[in-house]
Order: structure tokens, then sequence, then C-alpha cells
């Protein structure tokens, strides 16, 4: 019942690409860096543990079948896998740098002054970062930082999903863009809030976050728009021919 595609190995090559020398310098750090991306675009969608051991077990098949690797088994599966370039999340200018964390500690230090900045500029949020949060926090910042990246987060309402993208939003450098439902709020109002957002992408050159959740399908055409948003990264006939020469004139 699981379906991947060349589209999921385009995104583990994604990750891969995202190294750098200064970061990655040896064949087991580069295969701890593999092994990440597996488990965040393979590991994370099986729904059990005996689906998760199966993928967890190959990797580490393939990766005692080299000789030069064995010595590094432990070094390459020590937990936790947590990878990002957020280290300089609050330094405009300075480059980001996709990297090993290391750990929770290190982790929780640095989305700790995330989130003291955050408090100064937005709206408070009283977040409590422990390992499960840094997780998500990590794996949702990944996904945000990657071309075209999505994710479905799923868990019961209050869980902190929606505080957790937010911070995540604001360490990636982008802006989240959430609609507002009211009173007769239809497709044809979902377009109009639509072309905002591709508006804000394209002529205004920003870096928007779409969150999007359950409670925002007043109808079910919606989906059926941000399936296209997922597959092609467009909305068939969204704006109108003088839309779009307004646009190109502009």
């Amino acid at each position: 019942h699981y379906i991947f595609n060349l589209r999921d190995l385009s995104r583990i090559f994604n990750g891969l690409v995202s190294t750098t020398p200064e970061r990655f310098q040896t064949a087991a750090q580069m295969t701890r860096v593999w092994r990440n991306e597996c488990l965040r675009v393979l590991y994370d969608r099986l729904i059990d543990t005996t689906d998760r051991k199966f993928i967890d077990d190959k990797m580490l098949s393939l990766t005692n079948d080299q000789p030069t690797l064995k010595p590094h088994v432990e070094i390459i599966f020590r937990q936790p896998s947590l990878f990002g370039d957020y280290r300089t999340a609050l330094d405009i200018g300075e480059a980001k740098i996709y990297e090993d964390i290391q750990d929770y500690d290190a982790a929780k230090a640095l989305f700790d002054e995330i989130l003291q900045e955050y408090n100064e500029q937005y709206a408070r949020m009283n977040l409590v970062l422990f390992e499960d949060a840094l997780e998500h926090l990590t794996r949702i910042h990944r996904v945000i930082r990657m071309d075209k990246g999505n994710a479905l987060l799923v868990g019961v309402g209050g869980s902190g999903k929606s505080s957790l993208t937010r911070l995540a939003t604001f360490s990636a450098g982008c802006e989240i863009f959430e609609i507002k439902l009211s009173r007769g709020y239809n497709e044809s109002s979902f377009r109009e809030d639509l072309k905002i957002v591709y508006n804000k992408l394209g002529i205004e050159n920003k870096k928007i976050v779409f969150m999007f959740g359950d409670q925002h399908v007043a109808e079910e055409g919606f989906l059926e728009l941000i399936n296209n948003m997922l597959t092609t990264g467009i909305v068939p006939a969204l704006f109108a021919d003088e839309e779009r020469e307004a646009i190109i004139g502009n």
C-alpha cells in the first residue's frame, strides 16, 4: 500500500547535493547523510514498526556490504539523525550550510534562540522543545528548505503542528500564508487567495510557506487545487488572459 517513485529518489539526491565539502569530508559522513535522506523520504512515511525496521535493516545491510564503511557503522547509524542548515538562521547574509546537528542539546540551543527571536517579532508561542518536537522541527525545516518541498503533518488537534510549522518557517527565512475562512468562502474565494500566493512568489520574489489545514477544506474542490499544486506546482486556469497580460506587462 506504499507508492514510491522516481520523484522520491530525486528528493533523496536533493538532500545529498545540499552537502558541502567543508562539512562532509569522509565516506562515513556522506553515508550518514544518505541514511538521513532515506529516513526522511521513505522511513517517515511508513505506518508501523515492522515496515520501519525493514527499511533500517536494509540500509544497515547495504552499509555492512561495503568494507570501507563497516568499521564506521556505529557512527553512521548513531541517533538522533538531525540534519539542517538552521545554525545560521538568525545571521542575515550568512551562508546556510546543511550539516549534522549531532544531538538534541545542540538542536535545542539553536531553536531556543530562534524561538526567542520569533517571540520578539510575532505573537508569542510558548513551545516546549522536547526531543520529539526538535525532531519534527528539524524535519519540517528540511522540507521547507527544499525546492518545492511539501509535507503532510498528521496528529491530534493541539499537538503543535501549526506552531512547529510557524517556527520552522521563520527559521527558514520564509513567510507563512494561511487562508482565512469567512461566511460564503468558496472555491472562487480560494482561487483568489491562491493568486495572492503566486503573485508573492513570482512577482515579489518572496519565499512562502502555504499552510493548509483540514479545517480549511470548506469545499471538496479545494483538495483538487491543492493536488495540482503538489504534483505540478501550478493551478490550471488560475489567472484569466487579461490578468496574465497585466502580470507580464509589470
